[in-house]
């Protein structure tokens, strides 16, 4: 009678501790609910809380993301395995109980042929017990959260059930905010990766090569051009592609089929531009606006022009009139200025050269086309275009370019930009003597000391730097004290270094001075 009395006072005092540990879970939890704004860093702490006050040895939160359900945060488990717990909805324990929305006990994980173990981070011989109970908030299933339980009691399961129900009600609305938010990123991403094809498939001119950021912004600013009546300034290098942008606009849906006059500013002097643009009155010639009218003029190269000349041209940008040469009648054109420049206008204002009113009227709509050094992802691209143009061209079956040729390629820095590009690659099409094009096929400019077999890089296995820095400065220092007479004071002055610094590396180096003593007299 007595033993049992002992025994049941015993259990009592096990249950009254146990309803204490779960009073101070639930506790803590509802403290880190309040307190920690960070939802991840939430879930984190809530897995501590379970670990330190109940000693489970491994915790997941998976959120839903559609039909998959991924880790969010985890205890136990290391960043590799916690990237390896993906399931969809029905797919395993964990599956099951999102798809169901009802919780789920596993007495024994090694003797349950659906857990699928996909974190791979248990021993599945151990007797171990997973507990999974769904997330929800206002009927919507937002994730799961799981526990797993070492040689568990059938009761201890059952009471840890209710306590990880208990918690996941607790969880849910702060929960939510992270479902909603990862909801938002999805859909913010899926809207990016729909504006990014559609750019790409709207936006992207004929013959257009190159994805880069700099390039679609250019393809976007095509596109308003092309869907606009106003006059267009294109900037850029020489070699950029100003050429380009310009056959871009005008085969534009608006403006295809439509007359088009170019004009060369940098050919001609300022009275036969006046001529060629507005036309003559004796003897009677249309210009070009007058030709164009309802289509495009094309002034290329226009920062070279007089102010006489911006006067003129700015009065038909403004009012769409002009008079021709040698007349006082006023003629109108519906004809688009569209012009280009690789000055720096900005300098040219400053100077007087550009008025200012017209500085301010033909900058109004401007495309800058970024230099080739700029995008470099768009060289490969850009190098197969040519390559295929060119040996079609030249009846040449040369289809490639070595792998060595192509990273000389990306690694120029390229002054003339795009021209210089094609023209690079069509000279190679043309002495290229096999269907690839190598590195000797590439012009001197491009060849670097490996490829000319000048490279101080001899050994195919490791360098020794310092040593190669040592030889070097000897070099120098051998020079330098062989142009001074081996003065080493005079060597020191030259170098723009002190005596007593160069006298060490003199001592280091084993360099001795009095050997070059007559060297610069020559004796």
């Amino acid at each position: 009678m007595a033993a049992r009395k002992k025994k049941d006072n015993a259990k009592t005092a096990q249950g009254g501790a146990r309803k204490g540990t779960v009073i101070s879970v639930l506790h803590e939890i509802s403290k880190a609910v309040v307190r920690t704004k960070d939802v991840s860093a939430l879930l984190k702490e809530v897995l501590d809380i379970l670990h330190s006050q109940l000693n489970l040895t491994r915790g997941t939160v998976t959120l839903r993301n559609g039909d998959v359900l991924v880790i969010r945060a985890s205890h136990g488990l290391s960043d590799e395995e916690r990237r390896r717990g993906v399931y969809r909805l029905g797919e395993g324990v964990t599956g099951q109980v999102a798809l169901k929305k009802a919780p789920r006990i596993v007495p024994d994980i090694s003797a349950s042929p659906d857990f699928l173990n996909r974190t791979m981070s248990r021993e599945m011989k151990s007797r171990t017990a997973f507990l999974c109970v769904p997330i929800m908030n206002r009927g919507n299933l937002l994730g799961t959260l799981s526990i797993d339980r070492e040689d568990p009691t059938e009761y201890g399961l059952k009471r840890d059930l209710k306590l990880l129900e208990t918690i996941a009600n607790i969880i849910a609305e702060a929960v939510s905010v992270l479902y909603l938010e990862m909801s938002e990123n999805e859909k913010l991403n899926m809207e990016n990766r729909e504006l990014k094809q559609r750019i790409e498939q709207e936006l992207l001119p004929e013959n257009a090569i190159g994805y880069c950021a700099s390039m679609m912004k250019v393809y976007e600013l095509i596109e308003k051009a092309g869907e606009s009546d106003a006059h267009v300034l294109i900037r850029g290098e020489p070699g950029t592609g100003k050429d380009f942008a310009m056959r871009a606009i005008a085969n534009s849906p608006k403006w295809k089929g439509r007359p088009l006059c170019v004009l060369d500013c940098s050919a001609m002097r300022d009275q036969l531009l006046d001529a060629a643009l507005f036309g003559t009155a004796a003897p009677e010639t249309k210009g070009m606006l007058e030709s164009a009218d309802g289509g495009i003029v094309y002034l290329d190269a226009m920062g070279l022009i007089g102010q006489p000349l911006q006067v003129k041209l700015l009065k038909y940008m403004e009012s769409g009139t002009y008079k021709k040469s040698g007349s006082d009648k006023e003629f109108s054109s519906r004809a688009r200025i569209i012009a280009s420049t690789g000055g720096d206008l900005e300098k040219r204002m400053r100077e007087g050269v550009i008025r200012p009113d017209f500085y301010y009227q033909i900058t109004t709509f401007t495309i800058a086309m970024p230099p080739l050094r700029e995008r470099r992802r768009d060289i490969s691209a850009l190098a197969k275009f040519f390559l295929q143009k060119h040996s079609k061209l030249r009846g040449k079956k040369v289809s490639a370019i070595s792998t060595g040729a192509m990273n000389m390629l990306c690694a120029y820095h390229w002054p003339s930009n795009v021209r210089e590009l094609e023209n690079c690659i069509e000279r190679a099409v043309i002495i290229s003597a096999a269907p690839v094009i190598s590195e000797s096929d590439l012009p001197p400019s491009l060849q670097t000391p490996q490829s000319t077999n000048t490279s101080k890089l001899k050994t195919e296995g490791n360098i020794d730097f310092e040593k190669m820095v040592s030889e070097f400065e000897r070099e120098i220092i051998v020079e330098v004290l062989a142009a001074n007479g081996g003065n080493a004071a005079a060597a020191a002055r030259q170098l723009s270094v002190s005596r007593r610094i160069l006298n060490y590396k003199i001592a280091k180096l084993g360099v001795k001075p009095k050997t070059f003593k007559f060297a610069k007299g020559g004796e």
